[in-house]
């Protein structure tokens, strides 16, 4: 793209030579000769100032008569006058464009005015110009010499105009310019309105010349020699840039779909919508077209650089910059008319129909507007009519559409129908925001007060639109009741499990110390030192179990437990644990009934921890059971998971909650008269849970059943 756009600007020296336009006469400009010829105003009223030796005023000047009753009024005592019209405007900027032109504009201007018999009258040079006006062959051709243009208008006793002689201009040119008088050059509806007649030039003949030898640069300095330098047709600069544009064009059309969708950003415009691209190519066609067009002119005419010399106020390199900001925009030029070939080659290959199915806005607004409307109606059509608060709705909708029909028909006076209605409207609905504000400052008060720890209020008010919002508060309290229950219930046993823990642990080793204390003395036998070793080999055992207990189930509490996992028969593992603890059922006297299923049950647990679960729920069994009894185990194996039952008859009353024996340092035997920790069924829970079963303890009367569940 950019070596193209080089290639372009690199053509200009050549395009610039073909489209230079030449002109048989440099001072032929239309624009400069008319702003001459309205010179002549400015010249005439100098001339009667002179002559009356006074300042006259413009419609003194021009204005011969006019019909008074046809101007406008002012007040009772004021008939009107011509200097309240739009001729004396007209005339103020005719004479003040003359007076402008003469002193600022067109210092490279001479002129002469000479009366009927050729006598100078006004003049602003020292040559012979007045000699145009002469026959003589002669001194026409030294004015030529001197003047590219001059021209001889001479103003008759009747205000007739005739050009006596000019050069640098063609005649009939200058019959058509300068051949005016004030009557022609001001007349219009306004004349006939106010029948106006004016005095025209007379007896006056009015020459005007330009030199060869421009000494001011002024706009006759730049009018002259833009055209002698030649200027730009903008026609084959149009022609230029359709040729051009054609080019890229085709050069586009042969770049493959591929390639080109591969250029940063092409594939942007391919999601947007049909009609946004349609007015972004439309403004930046606009665009590029004016600024190329503009910037080739500029390039072409110089103005270009006369524009950043006086914006950047630099004077080197500046046809350089020029050159750059020329293949940028050209640049831009292609990248656009690729782009938009593009998204040609695109919808064409997608699909026609396809494409506009997905990219055309007004589809996607029709679609939008089709599922917001069945969703409405949708939800029309389910209102639930039975329901109070929408019939309620539909009554004030079906109330207010009434009112506001009557209101419209009614016409004027509709507009006090409807602020009357406004201000009942406002009535009724700051009563209802007021009523809606106080039933939720109740709300907010007793919620304001569960905060606080009042959990025994009650709301007994209808809340209306918050009564769902006053149930749930409700359950709040209860919820915050249970909790604060739980709370005084985790708080009392933590108290015991403090007084537990200090008690299991305070016996054995006020034991040993005691026994300690025994095996200082020197006194005593062998036998009672065998039997004092002994007892301290019991208590220091003891010790020992509930400091791992305690160690098992601040581990399983905090999560800190790992679980190896693996196939294990867990009717195998619990007929191990009954071996392991047969001299402890033999000791209680207790007689151990199995009832197992014949085929093997495997389980993926971790085998340690589910032996030790069956070895705690067995001690607690040889401890607690009543002696000469019997102790079940079954094992049920569903479709979904296995059930451990461990039964047995209680040798005390169990006056104990189910739920708490399971908790931590909790003993059946109150009194604490049989050995044991008060661990043992925290621990089993624990363990269970970790390996997804659970756990749980069933009393009925003294029947004491523990059941475990394991999924397959």
């Amino acid at each position: 793209m950019i070596i193209m756009a080089v290639a372009i600007t690199r053509f200009y020296p050549q395009l610039k030579r073909i489209s230079k336009m030449q002109y048989e006469s440099v001072y032929d400009d239309v624009n400069l000769m008319e702003s001459i010829a309205n010179c002549n105003m400015f010249l005439y009223k100098e001339v009667l100032d002179n002559n009356s030796n006074e300042n006259l005023s413009l419609t003194d000047a021009f204005i011969k008569s006019y019909d008074e009753k046809s101007l406008p009024k002012g007040s009772e005592s004021d008939s009107g006058s011509i200097e309240s019209t739009n001729i004396s405007n007209i005339l103020y900027n005719r004479y003040s464009e003359g007076k402008d032109n003469l002193n600022s504009n067109f210092k490279n201007l001479d002129y002469v005015v000479l009366d009927k018999d050729h006598n100078v009258l006004l003049s602003n040079n020292k040559s012979e110009l007045k000699d145009v006006v002469l026959n003589s062959e002669d001194k026409i051709q030294q004015l030529k010499d001197v003047y590219g243009f001059f021209v001889a208008v001479n103003y008759n006793e009747s205000g007739k105009v005739q050009i006596i002689n000019c050069t640098g201009i063609e005649e009939f040119s200058a019959r058509e310019t300068f051949g005016n008088n004030i009557d022609t050059i001001i007349g219009n509806n306004l004349t006939r309105r106010y029948n106006l007649k004016f005095n025209n030039i007379k007896d006056t003949t009015i020459i005007y010349g330009i030199p060869k030898e421009l000494k001011y640069k002024d706009s006759i300095a730049d009018i002259v020699n833009r055209r002698i330098n030649g200027g730009i047709n903008q026609d084959r600069i149009v022609v230029y840039g359709f040729i051009v544009g054609c080019i890229i064009l085709m050069a586009a059309l042969v770049v493959p779909y591929k390639k080109s969708k591969q250029i940063a950003g092409n594939s942007k415009f391919f999601n947007v919508p049909f009609e946004i691209n349609c007015i972004l190519y439309g403004l930046a066609t606009i665009i590029f077209v004016s600024m190329g067009f503009t910037l080739v002119m500029g390039t072409l005419t110089g103005e270009a650089e006369t524009v950043i010399v006086n914006v950047l106020n630099i004077s080197s390199n500046v046809s350089y910059i020029v050159y750059a900001i020329n293949v940028a925009l050209w640049t831009m030029i292609i990248y656009f008319i690729l782009n938009g070939v593009t998204l040609l080659k695109h919808i064409f290959k997608y699909g026609f129909r396809s494409y506009m199915k997905e990219n055309l806005l007004i589809l996607r607004i029709w679609k939008f507007v089709v599922r917001k409307s069945d969703k409405l109606y949708y939800y029309i059509i389910h209102i639930d009519l039975s329901d109070k608060t929408n019939k309620d709705l539909i009554k004030i909708i079906a109330i207010n559409f009434v009112i506001l029909s009557l209101i419209s028909i009614i016409w004027v006076f509709g507009i006090i129908a409807a602020f009357v209605y406004s201000v009942i409207l406002f009535v009724i609905a700051k009563k209802y925001y007021d009523d809606i504000k106080d039933k939720f400052r109740k709300l907010l008060a007793e919620t304001n007060k569960i905060a606080n720890g009042n959990l025994e209020g009650e709301i007994t008010e209808d809340l209306g639109i918050f009564n769902p919002f006053k149930d749930e508060l409700k359950e709040i309290q209860s919820g915050f009741k249970k909790a604060v229950d739980e709370e005084i219930k985790s708080q009392k046993m933590k108290t015991e499990l403090i007084s537990n823990v200090s008690h299991d642990l305070k016996t054995p080793l006020t034991s040993i110390i005691t026994y300690v204390d025994l095996l200082k003395k020197d006194d005593i036998t062998e036998e009672e030192r065998k039997l004092y070793i002994d007892t301290l080999d019991k208590k220091s055992q003891r010790l020992k179990f509930l400091i791992e207990d305690l160690f098992e189930v601040s581990k399983a509490n905090s999560g800190n437990v790992k679980v190896n996992l693996v196939k294990v028969d867990i009717v195998e593992l619990i007929k191990q644990s009954e071996f392991e603890l047969e001299d402890k059922f033999n000791k209680s006297k207790l007689t151990v009934k199995n009832n197992f299923p014949e085929d093997k049950i495997v389980l993926s647990l971790d085998s340690q921890k589910t032996f030790r679960i069956f070895e705690n729920l067995f001690n607690n069994v040889s401890k607690y059971a009543m002696e000469n009894s019997r102790v079940y185990v079954d094992v049920i194996e569903d479709e979904n998971e296995v059930t451990i039952l461990i039964k047995n008859i209680s040798a005390d009353e169990m006056n104990f909650n189910s739920n708490e024996i399971i908790e931590r340092f909790t003993r059946g035997d109150k009194s604490r008269n049989t050995e044991g920790s008060g661990l043992g069924l925290a621990i089993v829970k624990s363990f269970v849970e970790l390996q997804n079963g659970r756990f749980n303890i069933d009393i009925d009367g003294d029947l004491f059943k523990a059941v475990i569940k394991f999924n397959k």
